[in-house]
């Protein structure tokens, strides 16, 4: 899927630039459409780490389901992850291919889930707190830090931010790797 997702991005990007008169309308076209996916990205994830924070803090009022209603719970669940992925993963691809895009909205989100479930301090505004997202979506827990580094390589000022955040991370799993 991962492929696909990349291969998209670059016929966007070649639509964009064929489609322009000049290289400075290809980059103004390029950039329309990598804010307009990042944005959709932004509400996918955002929608998806608030329905994570309800259900881990009890909020879902559903009666327990059994057998078969389970199992298509299940399949809806790993589907939104499934899409929470790969709304990250654009993201990441995206900024590759469009360092100007604007990712300061879609930046804390990222935060929220690569610091879910420690004591690293998260913006104000946001859930997710309490949850593991390393434990709930291991998937997303993984593609939210690679595209949180693709950010950070086209961003000195996120990179000064977030490698910190790197190092403790790293710190921290090579003292479990020895425990």
């Amino acid at each position: 899927m991962h492929k696909q997702v990349d291969a998209h991005v670059k016929a966007l990007k070649t639509l964009c630039k064929r489609k322009a008169k000049s290289a400075n309308e290809g980059d103004a076209l390029i950039l329309k459409w990598a804010q307009q996916l990042i944005c959709s990205a932004f509400d996918i994830l955002d929608q998806y780490i608030k329905e994570a924070s309800e259900s881990a803090r009890g909020h879902s009022f559903v009666t327990p389901m059994t057998g078969k209603r389970k199992g298509m719970k299940q399949t809806s669940a790993s589907k939104s992850t499934l899409r929470a992925v790969v709304a990250v993963f654009t993201v990441g691809s995206l900024i590759l291919a469009c360092p100007t895009a604007d990712v300061k909205d879609i930046t804390p989100l990222l935060h929220t889930i690569v610091t879910s479930g420690s004591s690293e301090p998260r913006p104000k505004n946001l859930v997710g707190g309490t949850i593991s997202f390393k434990e709930l979506a291991p998937s997303l827990y993984i593609q939210s830090w690679d595209t949180l580094a693709k950010i950070c390589l086209v961003d000195d000022k996120v990179a000064k931010r977030y490698i910190p955040i790197f190092v403790q991370v790293r710190t921290l799993h090579r003292s479990h790797d020895y425990s």
